[in-house]
This record gives C-alpha cells, structure tokens and sequence, in this order.
C-alpha cells in the first residue's frame, strides 16, 4: 500500500519509524513543519524523520501550511493510497483528506476522546492515570465529538518511571 505520511516530531517520528520498517507499506512521501533552529547554537537542522526520508530515498515537502494548489499538486502526484498523520501540529482541509482513495487515519497519542489536543501524554502523567494508549482513528470527515477510533492500550504506573 502506497502511504503519504504526514507528521512531526517527537511523537510523529516514532510513528514514522514504525512505518519505513513495515514491509508491506511503501512510503511515497513525508510531508512535515519546516527544519527550525535547534541546539545550543540555534542552527537550523533536518530533524530526524526528514534524514531517515532523505536516506531512502523519499521525497520530502515542508510546507508552512498544508493548503494550497503547490502543495495539493505535489502531494497529489505522490498517488498514496492512504494518508497517516500523525502529530502533524495543523487540521488539514477536506481537499487533502479526499486525496487518497482510502481515505486518512489519524495516529493519536491517548485514549480517545479522554485527552484530545496537543499534548495528550503529558495530561495523562498530570492527572495520573494508570493507563494510557494510542489511537488509530478515520481522520477522512472532521467530526464534533467521539472520533471512530481503534485503541492499543498501554498500562503504566507514574512510580515506575523513574
């Protein structure tokens, strides 16, 4: 299966890394936030997810924002079959959701729809819960409410993290 993959670290990277070791899918694409000033000397530098990209060969777009006739176009000629995003920081619009004939699903780090936002791990370590997990749901229509997910529970304890 051809996937377009749409993502930012660190939590998007983990979910990449997962992907290009998966034999039967092949990535045609990442799309990602633009390189940012990092370090100590505030250099701007590829993250991680663009060089394992760069390093097999796939194409890589760093758009500032995921809309426009550019970036449909590009995209679009990537021919994915699916879109995964995950943690890609921006609500992308119907017209790149209808991109890909099976749609696009949304790797989410909770249990949906307990810590929806962006930093769902961290609201969990706040408010102590004893089990977390991630969440694969079909991000191809916006929804209000419960989102259609398919949850891969993880069980922790906040004494067992040190």
């Amino acid at each position: 299966m051809k996937v377009a993959y749409l993502g930012s670290p660190p939590f998007g990277a983990t979910v990449f890394e997962a992907l290009l070791a998966c034999p039967r899918h092949q990535v045609v694409g990442l799309v990602t936030k633009p390189d940012r000033p990092r370090g100590r000397g505030m250099k701007v530098e590829p993250s991680p997810m663009v060089l394992a990209a760069q390093a097999r060969g796939i194409p890589v777009l760093q758009p500032e924002r995921a809309r426009g006739e550019e970036f449909l176009t590009v995209l679009a000629a990537w021919q994915p079959d699916v879109l995964l995003v995950a943690s890609y920081g921006e609500i992308l619009r119907q017209d790149v959701l209808d991109l890909a004939p099976l749609g696009a699903w949304n790797v989410h780090a909770s249990l949906l729809p307990r810590w929806r936002g962006a930093s769902p791990i961290q609201a969990a370590v706040l408010a102590g819960d004893a089990e977390t997990g991630v969440c694969a749901e079909d991000g191809s229509r916006p929804r209000r409410g419960a989102a259609r997910a398919h949850g891969a529970h993880a069980h922790w304890r906040a004494g067992n993290l040190g």
